[in-house]
């Protein structure tokens, strides 16, 4: 990676002049975190590097549409996730059917959609203190966190990841993903007692191998 990238007008500038050379140390500096993003919302290596070339493209394509250069890590990033977003809406009975569920529950007036796939009971076992206090007492590696999280839901996983990790609103959730500001809430919920549950599970055998 070229540690020694400066993100700053000028650097921005050449970007928008189409500098070959300025393109290839923007992408040595943002492959490891951007690939990260792309792995996060993707369930395989393949489909992730897919994305990720996906979304250098549209940045090499639109660098030039940015107008505040202050804001280029969260623009760039926008695009990655953005990019990840319309692949799993292309995937057969991904997105596109949760979304499609979700617009058919506005009209009959059923906005809780999610709430049947967990029961009130398990949630409150799930999010329970004791669980929370196992799950700190072990050190999780990165694969191992990945791992959690692709056993989530798919619509839970990702409402969890824009909110948690890439620090979105839930307004903005809702119109990433055209459903209303209920649902993402009511997902990220039942998103967090999941993963909380898959990781539960992840530290009793951690603890139990010693």
């Amino acid at each position: 990676m070229d540690k020694g990238i400066t993100i700053d007008k000028q650097f921005i500038a050449k970007l928008k002049k189409g500098d070959e050379e300025s393109f290839h140390r923007l992408y040595d500096y943002i492959s490891p975190s951007m690939r990260l993003v792309c792995r996060r919302y993707m369930k395989n290596e393949e489909d992730a590097e897919d994305v990720f070339h996906e979304g250098f493209l549209k940045v090499y394509k639109n660098i030039r549409k940015l107008k505040n250069p202050g804001a280029f890590g969260g623009w760039i990033k926008r695009i990655f996730v953005n990019s990840a977003l319309d692949h799993l809406r292309k995937s057969k009975g991904s997105m596109t059917d949760c979304i499609d569920e979700v617009n058919e529950a506005r009209l009959s007036g059923d906005d809780d959609v999610d709430d049947t796939e967990v029961s009130d009971i398990e949630f409150d076992r799930l999010t329970a203190g004791d669980g929370y206090e196992m799950i700190k007492k072990v050190d999780f590696s990165q694969d191992e966190m990945l791992g959690a999280l692709n056993l989530i839901p798919e619509h839970y996983r990702v409402v969890f990841q824009l909110f948690v990790i890439d620090d979105y609103k839930h307004q903005e959730i809702a119109e990433m993903l055209s459903i209303n500001e209920k649902t993402s809430k009511t997902r990220l919920l039942r998103g967090r007692g999941l993963l909380k549950k898959e990781l539960c599970k992840l530290a009793v055998q951690k603890l139990s191998n010693g």
